[in-house]
């Protein structure tokens, strides 16, 4: 903390590619949630703005210590006092693995897939059609977990883990919780009927994903 550092991107696009600003390690482990996943992250003053995600924040020695990730900028307390100086990057310890699997095998070893391609039944479908709300399978890879676990082409998701979904964000959300070779529960709605489905997740590769 109080060391000094470099964020390079390209903010507002390539119009501005390549800007350079500098500031400090405001803090560290810093938890925030972006996008509804919770990370843990550099906070720094330079300026970070959009388009310079995955940039790099570099110390004074030159070293890459973090990735860019996001600022907050909304504003804050009932005056509307804009925020400044808030900005966050990716530990570069974290991002390494994620590198260096990217080089090695061209995919990120480890992630998890299910093997489907879904529709989100929104309260209006669901009530048009008399079927629940959740994730409509519309597509199926025929080698992929799903399929070999036993779900087919109109199930509807229902739920993951007992944990009720309604979108294939939130099924994605809980299902980055597990990693390939784990066992999840699928609860589907077939012909009306509620179907309790074990399936062993596969790993995402880049011939499969």
């Amino acid at each position: 903390v109080g060391d000094m550092v470099v964020a390079i991107g390209n903010p507002l696009g390539f119009d501005l590619y390549n800007t350079v600003t500098c500031g400090i390690v405001s803090a560290l482990n810093r938890n925030v949630t972006i996008n509804e996943k919770q990370m843990t992250l550099i906070q720094t003053d330079a300026s970070i703005n959009s388009g310079n995600s995955g940039g790099p924040l570099i110390n004074g020695s030159g070293q890459v210590i973090g990735m860019n990730s996001a600022k907050m900028s909304t504003s804050y307390s009932s005056n509307s006092a804009s925020i400044e100086g808030l900005g966050f990057a990716i530990p570069i310890t974290d991002a390494k693995t994620i590198i260096d699997d990217l080089i090695q095998y061209g995919y990120v070893k480890g992630r998890p897939q299910i093997g489907i391609t879904g529709e989100n039944i929104t309260e209006s479908m669901a009530s048009y059609y008399q079927v629940p709300v959740g994730v409509y399978v519309r597509f199926m890879d025929s080698e992929g977990a799903a399929a070999k676990a036993g779900i087919q082409v109109g199930d509807i998701i229902v739920a993951i883990q007992d944990e009720p979904v309604t979108t294939t964000d939130e099924l994605n959300k809980v299902k980055a919780d597990y990693k390939a070779g784990d066992t999840v529960k699928l609860t589907v709605s077939r012909n009306n009927q509620t179907i309790d489905i074990n399936v062993v997740l596969q790993e995402k590769t880049a011939d499969n994903a």
